[in-house]
């Protein structure tokens, strides 16, 4: 992924520390970021907490390609932040993630 004005780049994780179907509460900037390993095998990164409740999703569980939050069962999408499960309606941020080297990335705003 090429570098775009106004994004930082971070290193937030080894590979190694992300099993395959895991979730990983991580911080770039100030900014909580649920980062997830996913079925399909890749990287995401999404806001940590639950645009219904603040509560953080990297708490809850992964069904499938979406995140529950564990307070009340919000689901949203990894790869787009989409809500697939209520009671939340406004969607979770997503956030650019790559891979180098066995160490994992997430631009935010800078």
């Amino acid at each position: 992924m090429s570098w775009r004005p106004g994004l930082v780049k971070t290193r937030v994780a080894s590979t190694a520390d992300l099993p395959a179907e895991s979730m990983l509460r991580v911080e770039v900037s100030g900014v909580p970021i649920c980062l997830v390993h996913a079925e399909d095998g890749n990287f995401y990164a999404l806001g940590d907490t639950c645009t219904h409740e603040e509560y953080s999703l990297s708490e809850g569980e992964l069904w499938e390609m979406s995140v529950e939050c564990p307070r009340h069962g919000s689901r949203f999408d990894v790869r787009t932040g989409k809500v697939t499960g209520l009671p939340a309606v406004i969607p979770a941020k997503t956030y650019p993630v790559s891979v180098e080297d066995g160490d994992i990335y997430v631009e935010v705003e800078g």
